[in-house]
């Protein structure tokens, strides 16, 4: 008679065996790791942040549903919620399980409390220089956003900040009982930087710098500015590339071509002027610091 299991269908056998039971082992200890997560306050008013965070062990996969279509991936962060009512506010932890939290959002007052509520802060900052920021007013809960990243920055009342890249911010501060932030602009400058006339690159800046300002402030001087620029300091590359505050990037003839046409507008300042050099000492690309009002 024919064996029915053959020694190495045994051992196959065995082997799915052990795999399906370190699953089940695997599986039941997962579904027994803890849910660690809270929300804080739990009772706030429009306009206000609740702090939500999870510390859930061995995670893969977070997803914050706020009640009202708003979610978040974010471990932890804030959230303010724009109309009263209660929200279910539910964290899905690795797609399979959850935990909620109740949140009771009451009607903020009147806006005109915002006239209670002031920013103390300088309108101009060097670049890389400690900024402190003062809430002058009555509250228990503040909410700082000083214009970078776009989420609540701090919630000191007299919190510290350094703005690392130059621009023109818009600080925003939020209290209790406020429907609607408190706005206060800022302008980072470059930090000063000293220039030796005697020094072939020191001039260079300083002469892109005055030639790219009269493209901006002078009518009917555009087109020499420009030939000036690139004949002398680009090799007549249109195509050299230029930095703008350490974020934008754009070709040397459209950059100027918009400081015709916008940079006026905007009253733009050109504040500082970089650049590099190749290794047959020309230009490759410019680095271009300027500040733009209304």
């Amino acid at each position: 008679m024919d064996r029915i299991f053959s020694k190495g269908n045994l051992i196959v056998f065995g082997t799915m065996l052990l795999l399906i039971a370190v699953s089940v082992i695997i599986n039941l200890s997962s579904s027994e790791v803890p849910i660690r997560a809270s929300i804080s306050p739990l009772d706030v008013e429009v306009g206000s942040p609740i702090r939500y965070s999870d510390s859930t062990y061995n995670t893969t996969h977070i997803l914050w549903e706020f009640g009202n279509g708003d979610t978040s991936n974010d471990k932890c962060g804030y959230y303010s919620f724009k109309e009263p009512g209660t929200y279910q506010v539910r964290l899905i932890v690795n797609r399979e399980k959850s935990q909620c939290f109740m949140v009771n959002v009451k009607e903020g007052k009147s806006p005109r409390n915002n006239k209670l509520v002031r920013i103390k802060a300088p309108s101009k900052v060097v670049q890389n220089e400690s900024v402190v920021f003062m809430a002058d007013g009555d509250s228990d809960n503040w909410s700082w956003e000083f214009g970078e990243s776009g989420k609540v920055d701090s919630q000191e009342r007299n919190p510290i900040h350094v703005y690392s890249k130059v621009g023109v911010y818009e600080v925003k501060l939020m209290a209790a009982n406020m429907m609607y932030p408190v706005v206060h602009r800022i302008e980072v400058v470059p930090e000063f930087i000293v220039v030796d006339p005697e020094n072939p690159d020191d001039k260079a800046r300083e002469d892109i710098k005055k030639r790219l300002q009269q493209i901006i402030d002078e009518k009917n001087v555009f087109n020499k500015n420009y030939e000036y620029l690139l004949s002398k300091y680009l090799g007549k590359n249109p195509n050299v590339p230029v930095l703008i505050n350490g974020t934008n990037e754009n070709d040397f003839s459209s950059y100027c071509y918009g400081l015709k046409i916008k940079g006026k507008q905007q009253s733009t300042v050109i504040m500082e002027v970089n650049f590099e050099r190749d290794k047959n000492r020309r230009i490759k690309r410019l680095m271009v610091n300027q500040v733009s009002g209304n």
